[in-house]
């Protein structure tokens, strides 16, 4: 793809890419608004490099509640 050289050209790695597609995916995924835009033309534009300098505000799930397992014995 145009959008993965040019990044390529302006210095990015792989894992950049692969950092920008796994902030994404854990902020857009579940958004019916936003997941449409889990595309190339996206993720790989003009604003890759926000994306990659992002914070992540995706909290990550709770797989495992030791307190209210606790609560239940």
């Amino acid at each position: 793809s145009d959008l993965i050289t040019a990044r390529l050209n302006d210095g990015f790695t792989v894992d950049d890419f692969k950092t920008v597609i796994d902030k994404k995916v854990a902020e857009w995924m579940d958004d019916p608004k936003m997941n449409k835009f889990l595309r190339p033309e996206t993720l790989f534009g003009t604003k890759f490099e926000s994306y990659l300098n992002s914070i992540d505000t995706v909290k990550p799930k709770k797989d495992f509640d030791i307190l209210s397992t606790y609560e239940t014995l």
